[in-house]
């Protein structure tokens, strides 16, 4: 790694400043572009196992005009020393870091790169690709000069072009799969190509910088799931059919047998390839052999959610999340001997997909559940862990509605991170010690009166056919019924296999947009994921069709009570979002008086075929993109329209805006706005954020006509 790439800041005083809790009546006052653009002082906080120091993303102090974070490390057990520094150098940025053990940090890059990649990913087939190189690193607290490049893999790039090269890095997915808690210097790594979906898997030592390969998939259609968090064996594979125009997926578990007697062989001997030892322990006999389990497979034309998140201490009971049973998402234990679920679910909730468990990764009670996590408006954890139900509770009553959430904790769990959060409330940031003292750490916008917002909340609306729709309504500060009807955005998500939450917008478009008077309500459409299999499926070759329905059903049923301006109406969406304000603008009787289309899809032709970086995934959500092609119907043009693109974007190409635009600008009143070095996914420097937040204020004032 050269110099140039990094260059280390001396500890530098930070001064942050607790959160007021109390309420003042509302202002009124629309909060600046300049406030949402600006960097956020704080975020991406993470504890190490061992509690000792801390990590995290934080804006140069004083630099109110910064566009990039510094690393930031933290000394866990004297919090009143100021943090050590890292700065990016040229045009590199820190998108993630995570505390590990050892000493040890992960460390998320990203720095423009233009050139030919002929078609490879999603980069042009013919000319150059804008987009931006991704890279991992390791770093130590002791020297954060040095960063490692563990996670790269260098063979397959022998006797290749530059180019080629350059395809194959950025095809590569790797990251920390399983971070053995048990042992304190090894984790296991994961480098998948998504070339050819194989999959490779390295035990790495943090160190002494050494890795030796653990398994290597044969074939794109056998994958790896679930690895032993003791030795990082694999203990669930997957693989994959095609038979008459339907994909089938196969789940494979190892066939293991669980003793738990004393063993003489310690662990820095442990030779035998037939057995796991642990503290000198044998944990388990293991077989190389591999079963198919019947009841966890599932085809691509049910498309069920199968996802074994866990297993239990010794092995006899894994854990499953599944929609088979129900239409949300239910945990369920597992046991592979006799291949059988339980008769009841451990944990379900009414109309919400449970997301996940949380298992004790200590010596003792090792893999015992600690919580149970679902998605409801927000993603929120049930604890079983009495320390770490307390805290919750603790917070969960200081900030009265609000999202509350640990995010991490030490081994032992003496120290514990955890954000509050809401609609109206960017994350802030506390630690909780041994002894119960609680340190403020700071808010990622600490510059935002806590009187300027409302917080989100969760409502439900009839579609046209009798479907229920979930979305998120969030109103601007003050406003109560029987108030005059709002200028309101109508704001459908990306994905569209994805969902919107209650919590703060890191975007910043809702708040924007209600600290000036508009109300947001965020629809959860059918083909919307995470609200039920019913709905998810709805969605299937419904682009522009029912999915669009959902949209214009949620604004006329704000209408009708007497939220919604019938007369000031806005369709504004990114990705799939910006795909239906495209849709919006020529669809007849359009009930919007203008759309702003944000990096949306508007060709789906081009798009069912290059759907997605991810091969697995075009295989499943590339068949279901079709429906009204918006650039087919553009003689249709009925409203005015604002595209924003940015020229780094691969995942839709500047063309899907550019094209479209162009065909629609002589109907309509149309605006293009192309914003430099801009890729498809946050996180955005603040001055794309500036010039996207101006474009949309500039738009809805004058071609949209919207007075606020």
């Amino acid at each position: 790694m050269k110099k140039t790439f990094l260059c280390a800041i001396s500890a530098v005083a930070i001064l942050m400043a607790t959160p007021t809790t109390v309420m003042a009546k509302s202002t009124n006052e629309p909060i600046t572009i300049a406030e949402f653009s600006r960097l956020t002082a704080i975020q991406n906080l993470s504890l190490s196992r061992d509690g000792d120091y801390m990590v995290g993303l934080i804006a140069p102090p004083g630099d109110k005009n910064a566009w990039r974070h510094s690393l930031a490390v933290w000394d866990a057990n004297d919090l009143s020393k100021p943090p050590t520094l890292v700065q990016p150098d040229g045009k590199v940025e820190f998108v993630g870091v995570r505390a590990l053990k050892s000493g040890k940090i992960w460390v998320f890059a990203r720095k423009p790169w233009s050139g030919r990649l002929g078609g490879c990913g999603e980069g042009n087939t013919i000319g150059s690709t804008k987009t931006y190189i991704n890279k991992i690193f390791i770093t130590d607290i002791k020297d954060l000069s040095k960063f490692s490049e563990p996670f790269k893999d260098n063979r397959s790039a022998r006797g290749t072009s530059e180019n080629t090269k350059m395809c194959m890095e950025m095809q590569v997915t790797a990251g920390i799969r399983q971070d053995l808690p048990l042992d304190d210097s090894e984790v296991i790594i994961s480098r998948v190509s998504n070339l050819d979906l194989k999959t490779e898997f390295l035990k790495y030592n943090l160190k002494t910088g050494d890795s030796h390969l653990m398994f290597k998939s044969r074939s794109q259609t056998d994958s790896v799931g679930l690895l032993d968090a003791r030795s990082g064996e694999v203990l669930t594979k997957g693989g994959r059919d095609y038979v008459d125009g339907n994909y089938t997926f196969q789940t494979y578990i190892r066939d293991t047998s669980s003793v738990a007697v004393p063993a003489k062989v310690p662990d820095s001997s442990n030779k035998n390839d037939d057995a796991i030892y642990v503290h000198g322990k044998l944990i388990r006999k293991r077989s190389a052999d591999f079963k198919i389990h019947d009841k966890l497979s599932w085809d691509s034309k049910d498309r069920h959610n199968i996802n074994i998140v866990g297993v239990n201490g010794d092995g006899s009971e894994y854990y499953v999340i599944t929609d088979q049973f129900s239409d949300n998402a239910q945990l369920y234990a597992y046991n592979p001997t006799s291949q059988a679920y339980s008769n009841k679910p451990l944990f379900a909730k009414n109309k919400f997909d449970v997301a996940g468990i949380i298992q004790e990764t200590g010596s003792q009670n090792f893999g015992k559940i600690l919580g149970y996590t679902y998605n409801g408006a927000n993603t929120k954890t049930e604890w079983v862990n009495p320390r770490l139900a307390s805290i919750q509770k603790l917070f969960e009553t200081k900030f009265s509605g609000k999202s509350v959430a640990i995010n991490d904790y030490s081994h032992d769990k003496s120290k514990v991170l955890v954000s509050v959060s809401s609609g109206s409330m960017p994350p802030s940031y506390y630690l909780v010690d041994g002894k119960g003292k609680t340190t403020f750490l700071g808010s990622q916008r600490p510059w935002l009166k806590d009187n300027q917002l409302e917080d989100t909340k969760l409502v439900y609306y009839p579609a046209r056919d009798g479907m229920e729709i979930p979305g998120l309504l969030t109103l601007p500060a003050g406003w109560k019924k029987g108030d005059k009807p709002l200028p309101t955005i109508i704001h459908p998500h990306g994905g569209p296999w994805a969902r919107d939450y209650a919590g703060w917008d890191v975007s910043g478009w809702v708040p924007f947009f209600t600290s000036r008077g508009f109300a947001v309500l965020q629809p959860q459409y059918r083909g919307s994921q995470g609200w039920g299999r019913k709905l998810w499926k709805a969605g299937d070759g419904e682009w522009g069709k029912s999915m669009q329905d959902d949209k214009d059903d949620g604004a006329a049923w704000l209408v009708k009570q007497g939220i919604a301006d019938k007369d000031k109406l806005v369709i504004m969406g990114y990705s799939y979002g910006g795909f239906a304000a495209a849709a919006a603008v020529v669809r007849p009787n359009s009930p919007y008086q203008c759309a702003l289309m944000g990096a949306g899809v508007s060709e789906l032709d081009k798009l069912g075929a290059t759907w997605s970086d991810n091969r697995l995934q075009r295989l499943l959500q590339g068949k279901t993109v079709k429906g009204m092609d918006p650039i087919q119907n553009t003689d249709k043009a009925n409203i005015p329209l604002l595209v924003i693109h940015g020229d780094r974007d691969v995942r839709v190409p500047p063309y899907h805006g550019k094209n479209f635009y162009n065909k629609v600008k002589k109907k309509v009143p149309a605006k293009l706005v192309m914003i430099k070095d801009m890729p498809h996914s946050m996180p955005w420097t603040p001055a794309m954020q500036d010039k996207s937040l101006s474009a949309m204020d500039d738009f809805l004032k004058n071609e949209c006509g919207i007075n606020y």
